[in-house]
This record gives structure tokens, sequence and C-alpha cells, in this order.
């Protein structure tokens, strides 16, 4: 019966069917017209309009895709399927786009154009800063503690476990939001048609039915149905598929996607979690990438906890077999290495990252992964493009020319009258033309009325325009273009060898050139001279390079431009004159020839007619040959060779593909923005130097002080003033000196938390890229380490030596300091570590004397309160309690005069660790010259004034640009030219197809 009540319509479906099949027979299998009517008999509410579109769009394919065409075709039908009848009606948008109670409505239905966040419970992200290798160290410690029933140190230990875990939080925290502030920026946008009126969005924004335009490097914001028009689409963020679909009108795009041809109007079929799978916010750059940074830490660290379970398990050996009480012993041995352990390194360090991140942001670098910024402190290689960074990518007339004496403001009437004057319509060419003519020369067009016009055409390579003089009356047609095609036209052999010699001797130059003529009052085309255009430089990036020389980053052009056009660019910027062709990086399978190109493109200055898969292979080589490399890029094709550089840089303008792949978003145009990112990050990896070389030192006094005192001291070895004329003045003297536990968590709270001031510190910034030298570093803080160590432990000695009341020989007597209590001197130790501790920290800030460079208001306040805080306690311990049975003493309160004394024995040990340290880094660096290697760290420095450039540079390079025609310098070097010759023999008739297509393309 339903067959009966649809025969029309079958009827209808089958004849609309056979006619295709007769006027396209390779279109397509003709059972998928079935499968449409099948889905259209279920679905009433399927408008078949819709799937006429899909037929329409089959039927514009040729022949040549019709193999495969049936899976294609349903995987089409699927992409409309996928849309209910409510999504269909939503995206019946008129012309004018939504208006705005529409876009209100939808967005309060649908919600923001965004994936919903696995967001993480903030009590569980809290406590989960509790649970870990040292947390949970610590937690062993708290519960000894509880078992031993005290309850003091019971309370420190809660209170050093709430501390680590605060700050980890906190700075974490702080680290996330800064990078959260900052991607904020780099937030995809959209353009968007609402109220009749084209404006750009945020592209959470969007809601369903939207009217937007897409265009070459826009990532697809949301699920999209195309408009008129087609587009190539990489759809690899989502499939994996490498290669660009084709995408046709009613088609679907998906959120995440990438257009990588095309410039069309589309509507937003669904947005957030209604799209089928988006990827837009996981493009940006994530900060929790493991880079090199984080490696090199896990290495200190490494070392570090290896080292110190090897002498915290001895300590605990050995004193278990002087008898003493298990508990105590292992609960002190857990605090031990708990304190040795640089647990806060990856917390300091991320948080100095984090304000060196926000500097930059002020400086037009915003980072998009935190361990970039140490990457950019190591870059030796800035593989840079050249339009629009080297050069302002706006060109320029330079020097125009005249034949037969015909006056320049006629060759610029002419020019001008020949290119479209209308700025909303105009291209780069007659821009340029246009703004001289009126600019510079003053001239107008008021007089002049255009008849027609006939805009470029690549086959006769010329504008042509048809004007009326309202003056006059005269009509005229005036043209511009190709010299060599105007030549011709204008076929005067009296200008043809002198008008040759000028477009020779021009194209030497790498400009572009504009043939002007005008046709006379017979119809004859006359000739009235030849306009040269060109880019020019940047103001600023002449005296870059040459700062980025200082600096010692190679700086390397790569463009797409013609050889001539990229080595007189070099030539203007002085960037060197090893300019090279794209012809020798493919296919270059035989080793010899591998490892020249490797060598010429280590020494090239810069490469000419490149494709974007050439810059990859340049960075990759460049990688292979251990380089650390940066590279700048703005378009969708760059995208490559921003995740494969060590560095990945979009320039100011650059699309949304090139922003999300890169590492770091410039948004100030030219180079000298880099350079000054490359200063600022060279400032952070000192910062984080300078911590690491004081945290080893700390953990190298801390550790071996107790694996000495408690492995080979034995107070009881010393006289416990037996003659005390009072009965209290001798403490019960344990067997093993060390500090108790709240001695130790106090060291720890205190320095630790005031550490991370030195994300603020004065630092100096090094003339060469930065790099990790471990092994230095170690050497640096072992030396540190070891005279404060030394220090310590003669102290105790001295202390132990002075408990005896009568002792005549005590060396504080000469001080006028009684003998001491054992509290007293637990007391005095703690001050001590404390104290040199913090000034270990001057000392490795600096490669030379402490006092060459003044530390930053927040470190010193921060060593003030650290310091001052220790001091008094010691001077006002107030906890006098008994440790359940232990075997370590109270702590017990000292004199200010003791207190005195010990800050200036620790100021004379951290002279003589001073002294120590610049003594051992001179021997360090004689021996790495000896032995023909960098020293990891260098005598020459930059200051802040390295920033500031000169106001000179825009005349210098006008006038080096004025100069003498540059000479045509050799591709090659000698030494190279045979190996060279060989591979350009290989592959010129693949150069020849190259430079074929390229000026097809052009």
């Amino acid at each position: 019966m339903d067959f009966l009540i649809n025969f029309p319509q079958i009827l209808k479906f089958l004849t609309f069917s056979m006619l295709l099949k007769i006027l396209s027979p390779f279109l397509c299998e003709f059972h998928f017209y079935w499968i449409i009517y099948f889905k259209i008999m279920s679905d009433e509410d399927s408008p078949i309009d819709e799937y006429e579109v899909i037929i329409k769009k089959q039927t514009s394919r040729t022949s040549e895709d019709n193999e495969g065409s049936e899976e294609d075709e349903i995987d089409v039908k699927k992409e409309k399927l996928r849309l209910s009848p409510q999504q269909l009606e939503d995206i019946k948008t008129g012309p004018d786009g939504l208006n705005s109670d529409e876009v209100r409505e939808r967005l309060a239905r649908d919600g923001p154009n965004e994936l919903p966040e696995k967001r993480v419970n903030p009590c569980l992200k809290f406590l989960s800063y509790y649970w870990g290798p040292m947390p949970i160290m610590i937690w062993i410690a708290f519960i000894l503690e509880v078992i031993r029933q005290s309850y003091i140190d019971f309370c420190v230990l809660f209170i050093l476990q709430f501390f680590n875990g605060f700050v980890g939080w906190y700075e974490e925290k702080n680290a996330g939001n800064a990078i959260d502030a900052l991607k904020k920026n780099l937030a995809p946008k959209a353009k968007v048609k609402r109220n009749g009126e084209w404006g750009v969005i945020l592209s959470k924004e969007l809601v369903q039915g939207d009217r937007i335009n897409i265009k070459l490097g826009d990532i697809i914001p949301a699920d999209c149905v195309l408009g008129p028009g087609y587009a190539e689409i990489d759809q690899s963020a989502l499939t994996g598929e490498s290669l660009a679909v084709t995408k046709f009108e009613g088609e679907m795009v998906y959120q995440g996607s990438v257009c990588k041809k095309g410039d069309l109007e589309a509507i937003v079929a669904a947005t957030g979690a209604n799209t089928f799978f988006g990827k837009t916010s996981t493009l940006v750059g994530q900060a929790q990438s493991k880079g090199n940074f984080q490696k090199v830490i896990l290495k200190v660290t490494g070392v570090l906890m290896v080292v110190s379970l090897i002498l915290v398990t001895i300590i605990l050996i050995v004193v278990l077999t002087k008898g003493n009480d298990f508990l105590e012993t292992l609960s002190l041995c857990v605090v031990i290495l708990v304190a040795s352990i640089p647990i806060a390194t990856q917390v300091v360090c991320t948080a100095t990252m984090a304000v060196g991140a926000h500097a930059l942001a002020k400086r037009q670098a915003i980072v998009s992964k935190l361990s970039s910024i140490e990457e950019l402190a190591g870059m030796q290689i800035l593989c840079s493009d050249k339009t629009g960074t080297l050069t302002k990518n706006e060109l320029t007339v330079k020097h125009p020319i005249s034949l037969k004496h015909v006056k320049q403001q006629e060759i610029f009437v002419v020019a001008g009258l020949a290119a479209k004057r209308d700025p909303t319509s105009q291209d780069a060419i007659d821009k340029c033309i246009t703004e001289y003519a009126v600019n510079s020369l003053k001239l107008t067009f008021e007089n002049y009325e255009e008849l027609e016009f006939i805009p470029f055409d690549p086959s006769n390579r010329r504008t042509e325009a048809t004007i009326k003089d309202k003056t006059t009356g005269d009509v005229f047609k005036c043209t511009k273009g190709a010299p060599q095609v105007i030549l011709k036209m204008s076929n005067d052999q009296s200008i043809a060898d002198e008008c040759a010699k000028h477009i020779e001797q021009i194209a030497s130059r790498g400009y572009r050139t504009l043939g002007v003529a005008k046709s006379t009052e017979e119809g004859v085309w006359e000739m009235l001279g030849l306009i040269p255009l060109y880019d020019p430089p940047r103001d600023d990036t002449k005296e870059t390079i040459q700062k980025a020389k200082q600096m010692e980053v190679a700086v390397k052009m790569i463009t797409g431009d013609q050889l001539a056009i990229a080595k007189e660019t070099a030539r203007l910027l002085d960037l060197g004159d090893k300019v090279y062709n794209s012809e020798f990086l493919t296919g270059n399978e035989n080793v010899i020839e591998k490892e020249v190109v490797k060598s010429l493109i280590q020494d090239a200055n810069g490469f000419a007619e490149v494709f974007p898969e050439h810059k990859f292979g340049i960075v990759k080589i460049l990688q292979e040959m251990g380089k650390r490399v940066g590279m700048t890029g703005d378009g969708v094709n760059d995208a490559p060779a921003l995740k494969q550089a060590d560095v990945g840089i979009a320039v100011d303008g650059a699309t949304d593909a090139a922003r999300a792949a890169a590492d770091i978003v410039l948004t100030s145009p030219g180079l000298s923005v880099i350079i000054e990112a490359i200063y600022r990050a060279r400032k952070i990896f000192q910062r984080m130097n300078n911590y690491c070389i004081y945290r080893v030192a700390c953990t190298v006094q801390l550790l071996v002080f107790f694996f000495i005192t408690m492995c080979a001291i034995n107070p009881q070895n010393f006289d416990c003033g037996v003659k005390s004329p009072t009965d209290d003045y001798c403490d019960k003297v344990p067997n093993t000196f060390s500090l108790p536990v709240i001695a130790i968590v106090l060291i720890t709270v205190l320095n630790d938390g005031t550490i991370v001031s030195i994300a603020y510190d004065k630092v100096t910034v090094s003339k060469k890229p930065e790099k990790w030298n471990l092994t230095l570093m170690f050497f640096n803080s072992c030396t540190l380490g070891a005279i404060a160590l030394v220090s310590s432990v003669t102290l105790v000695l001295l202390m132990l030596s002075n408990m005896d009341y009568y002792d005549s020989f005590s060396f504080f007597k000469a001080f006028d300091i009684d003998a001491f209590k054992y509290g007293e001197i637990l007391t005095a130790l703690y001050l001590k570590v404390s104290i040199s501790d913090f000034l270990t920290l001057f000392s490795a800030r600096t490669s030379s004397w402490f006092w060459t460079r003044m530390p930053s208001r927040i470190l010193i306040f921060a060593f003030i309160f650290a310091c001052m805080t220790a001091t008094l306690f010691s001077c006002y311990w107030w906890l006098d309690f008994t440790d359940a049975g232990g075997n370590i003493p109270n702590m017990k309160s000292i004199s200010w005069r003791l207190a005195g004394w010990i800050w200036g024995y620790d100021i004379i040990f951290f002279i003589i660790q001073d002294v120590v340290k610049v003594f051992e880094l001179k021997m360090v660096e004689k021996y790495y010259k000896l032995q023909g290697k960098e020293v990891g760290y260098s005598g020459s420095l930059l200051s802040d004034s390295f920033l500031t450039f000169k106001t000179g540079a825009a005349q210098n390079i006008i006038r080096k640009a004025t100069s003498s025609i540059m000479s045509q310098n050799s591709l090659m070097d000698y030494h190279h030219s045979k190996a060279v010759s060989s591979i350009m023999s290989k592959h010129s008739s693949m150069a020849h197809n190259v430079k074929a297509s390229k000026k097809t393309a052009i």
C-alpha cells in the first residue's frame, strides 16, 4: 500500500535518476540513488533538496574521480545524514546572517562553542600534592612520630607536609594561570556575518546558523556546511591523513581541520559538544609537554636521590648498630632524606619561567609552552622568513627610469590610470603605484574619466585602461605590465637596446619591473619608462641581525622568492653572500652528496626558491648536526617546520594554523622582537641555573654533614663538664650527633619557602647560547657545598670541645663565651646551617666575585626574613619537650652574643667559599680551553643597553641600497664546487621544472 501511495514520487525519482545516468554515464553506481530514496522514505522530515545538493555535487565531478566513487558518495551522504531536521532548519540562514536576538537565543540553548573541559575537582587537585614519593616519605615520618608519641615533631612534620603541598599547588596554579592568560591572546577567532555586517569574534562565541568566512590558513572553528565554491581541507588532526581533501558546496567540514586552499562562506551546523570532533583548543602548544628542561631537572633530581638513598641507608645502619631507638632513627633518616632531595626544584624553576613568560608577553612575545623559554635561551640558529619578517612586505618604488626624456610625473600619471585606484580592490602593485603618485609626486586623477578597465591577465601579463581627458576630451589608452611585453607592443627599435639593458640591470638586483606605455593619437603604443619595485628591509633588521651575531645566533634567510631577490636582500642586510637556491635539497641519496648538502646548509646565509617541505628539511638537517634551531613562519604550510624546530615562532599576522603549531607567537612585526625574547630567555635560564647550583650545594652540605656527624662523631667522647658547679649544666649527651627533626624541618621550610624569590633576581646575560653543563654544575655545587660542610663540621667539633666548664684550652673563652650545654650546640648548629645555606646562594648566583652583581631587592628581603627568623628562633627558643624516651636532647636558646659570633663565623667562611669558587672556575676554564671545549659559562656578558636600537638604521639601509650594483657572487665555495656541480647536473631537469612551475604560479 505504501508503494502505491508513493508511486508518483518513485516514478519522479527514477526519471530523474535515468536522466542523470544518460547525461553523466561515468558518474556513479545506480544503487546510490536507491539508497538515498529509501533514506527519504524512512525519514519523512528529511528534506529532499539536501540530498539533491549531493547529487548536483556529484554531477560536477569529472570522470577522473570515478575510482572508488561509491565509497566517497556514501561518505558524503553520511555527512548530510548527521544533521537532524532541527539542525537543517537552524542552518537555513539568510544572506545577512543571524540577528542579535537569534544569536542570544541559540547561545543560551547550545552554550558556547567550546569542548566541555575535563574539570578536576579543586579539592582533589589540591590533595594530589600530598601524594607522591616525597609526600609519602613525610607521611612515613609522620606516622613514626605518632607511634613514638613525639607530638611536637608530629606537628612540625604536619606543617612541613602542608607547606610543601601548598607551595607546589600554589606555584603550579600560578604558572597554569599565567599560561591560560597568555593563551587568551592566542584564542582562535572567526570572521562572521551578523545583522548584515561582517566582523571578527572569538570562535567560542559562534552559534548554529552563523554565516562565517573560511580562507587559507584558518582553523575551522565549528562543524560547517560549505557555501558556493570549494576548499582543500587538511583533516590530519582528525583522521591522521596527511593529504588534504577537496570539499565542495554543501559538504561538511569539521572543527579542528585546517583550510589549505580556498576562500568561501560557510554556515555553522554544530558547535561545542555537538561537533564531530573538536581539537582547536588542543592545537595550541601545551605547557605540559616534556622538553629539554624537564629532562635536565629529572637528571639532577635523580642523581641526588640515588646518592641520598645510599648515604641515608648507611646512616641508618651505623646509628642502629650504636644501639639507638629504631623508630626515632628511622624517622630522623626519612626527614634527612626529604631535606636533602631538591623536591622544590620543579616548582621554583616553573615559577621562574612563568614570571619570564609574563615579561616576554609585555614585549610582544607570547609563550604557549613554558619549556620553550629554555630552548630559546640555547638557540644557535634562527631560520627566518624574508617577506614580512626581514622585510616590510610592502612594495616600494625604486628610481624610475624615463625613456625618451619623458618626465617622471607623466610616467606615474599613466601608470596610475592603468591601475585600480579604489583602496578596497587594489592589489599590492596598484597600491604601491597610486600611493607613490599621490603622496610623493602630489599627483591627482580627478581630470580623467575611466571608460573601461581590463584587469591583469596572466596570458598577456598587463593591465589596460581606456581613459578620457575631461579638460581636452581626448580618449587614449594606458597600460602597465611586464616590461618585455610593453616593449614588444611599442615596437620602437630606438629604445630597444637601452630598455633591454635597464631591464637586465634591474633584474640582477632582484627587483620587479613594470613597463608603462600610452597610446598616441594614431593608436600606436609609446613606451614611456620603467618602474622598479622592491620589498625594502625593515628599518631595524640590519642592526637586529648584527645583534644576533653578537649573541652568536646565526640567522639564515629562507624565502620562496627568486635567487636574485634573496641575494640583494642579503646584501642590503649584511647577512652574507652565501645564498643558495633549493636545487641541491632534493633527491640526494648518495652518502657523499648528503655530507656536502649538510656542509652547505651549515655554511649558508640564506636559501631562495624554497617550498614548505624544504623548510622542514633544512630544520631537520641542522638538528641532526646537533644544532638547536628556531624557525619563524606565518603560513599554514609552515606548520610542519614550526613543529619540527626546537623553537617554533609564529610571526605577527600568522595564520591560525601557524600560531597553533608554534611555541612562541609574536604580536609585533619584525625580527627585533625575537632578539629581545632571546635576551630575556637567557636571563631566565641563568636564574634557573643559579638555583640548581645553590640547591645541589645545599644538598651536599646537609647530607654529607649528617653522614659525617652521625657516623663519625660521638659527643660522649668529649668531656661533658662533670665538674659543673650546677647540677643541670650538663644535659644528657647521646652517642650520635644529629639535629632534631624540628630543626631540619625549619631549615627546609624557611630556605626553600623564600628561595622562590630567585625568579626575580638580577642576572647577567651571556653572549653565547646557553646550555646545561651538568658536569660543571655539579662540580661547582660540590665546591660550594664542601666549604660550607667544612665550616659546619669544624663548628661542631669546636663547640663539643667547649662543653667542659673548666677547660682552659677552650677556643670560645677567647671570645668571652661560657661553656655550652648540648642543647645550645644543637641550636647554634641550626642557626649556622640556616645562614650558610642562604649565603651560599649569593656565591652561586655569580661566576665571579659575589659583589660584582647586586641581588634584587626581593631576594635581599627574602634573605633577611629567613635568616632573621632563624636568629630569633635560636635566641628565643621556646619549645621545651622530651622526645618520648629518645636519644636527641632538646634545643636550648642561645645568647645574642653567640648568635652574633655565628653570623661572623658564617660570613668569614662565605668569603672563603667565594674565593675558592673564583679560583676553581678559573682552573676549570683553563682546563676546558686546553681540551678545546666550551666551558659552559662566558666572561663575555651583555647588559640591558644591548636592547637599545640606533635611530639611524633606516638611513644606513637606504644608503646601502643606492650603492653600486652588486657583483654576482659565485653560488658555492671553491672547496665544494665539484661535489655541488655533480648534484646540480643530476637534478638540472628537476630544477627546470620547479622554476617553470613557480613562474606559472606567480
